[in-house]
């Protein structure tokens, strides 16, 4: 049954099985705690995980290896580019096996932003396969005083973990 599930994982599109803000940055595959909304108190850090799919394994010294860019576009609610960074993540996996659950977590410092809603766009490239996919996460920062923070942020602009 895994080598029929391995095929259809290597053969289909990148995928995201999930995409969304979490309170905090992740400590693993499914440990986190989602943020209920996409709002923000200023100066507050945006937590992204990310569960990638369909991504190329590749054997490597004995290993299996993958390695997935993701590329950053900041928008404003009329879809304005705002700001965008190449590279703004790289996640590379190395593993005894060809793992399924797979990972990702991202930081976005946008503190200098003022009030009002915008867009992170993330577009994550296979770089072992000719694979990528993109997803938009919308969130709003909160005038001074209009959003609950949580005073747990780290200071790491991106993980991986297999």
């Amino acid at each position: 049954m895994r080598k029929g599930a391995l095929q259809v994982w290597a053969s289909g599109p990148l995928l995201f099985r999930k995409a969304i803000f979490v309170t905090k940055a992740p400590e693993g595959f499914g440990i986190y705690d989602p943020r209920p909304e996409g709002a923000f108190a200023p100066g507050e850090k945006l937590f992204i995980y990310v569960e990638p799919v369909g991504f190329t394994w590749q054997e490597k010294d004995g290993l299996n290896h993958a390695q997935l860019v993701a590329d950053l576009v900041l928008k404003d609610d009329e879809g304005t580019v705002l700001g965008a960074q190449e590279g703004f993540g790289t996640f590379t996996f190395d593993s005894r096996d060809e793992n399924m659950e797979v990972m990702t977590a991202l930081t976005i410092d946008f503190t200098e932003a003022p009030a009002g809603k915008y867009a992170a766009e993330l577009k994550f490239t296979d770089k072992l396969g000719d694979k990528s996919a993109t997803f938009e996460l919308p969130f709003e920062i909160k005038e001074e005083g209009d959003a609950s923070s949580d005073d747990s942020s780290e200071d790491d602009t991106s993980s991986a973990q297999p």
